[in-house]
């Protein structure tokens, strides 16, 4: 089974998806420091299995949008979060915890050792995230 998210940082991303319907997205800024990053949270997909979500810090560079870094996260119906990919484009990084869905798009094969790195950062970065924007 993949690995999903603690209760805490399941709570926390609902606070961060609240209010979201697919396509839609939010942008929460309460940090009191300007050197905290905003934080972006998107629906990208409503699936019979559940919705995907993005959640991103981004910034500057060159005029180009920089991924610092962005997660997606697989929400289920009974509210587990799954970390389904992390991006970091400064350092070139991308990766995908899904190796392979059938034509339902039900997962068939996944990287375990991914999900439970990817997890525990998550694990963690939604606890900055709640700190950092005061949530």
């Amino acid at each position: 089974m993949m690995h999903h998210l603690n209760k805490t940082a399941g709570r926390i991303l609902d606070t961060l998806i609240q209010g979201i319907e697919e396509g839609g997205h939010r942008k929460i800024d309460n940090a009191k420091s300007k050197s905290i990053m905003p934080v972006d949270v998107e629906m990208i997909e409503s699936t019979p299995y559940g919705n995907i979500f993005s959640v991103t810090h981004f910034y500057r560079q060159n005029g180009d949008m920089m991924h610092d870094p962005d997660m997606t996260f697989w929400r289920t119906a009974n509210g587990d979060y799954y970390p389904l990919s992390y991006q970091q484009d400064n350092l070139g990084i991308y990766q995908n915890v899904i190796a392979e869905r059938d034509s339902d798009g039900r997962i068939k094969r996944y990287y375990p050792r991914l999900s439970a790195d990817l997890a525990a950062f998550a694990n963690s970065w939604m606890r900055s995230i709640k700190e950092q924007q005061g949530l």
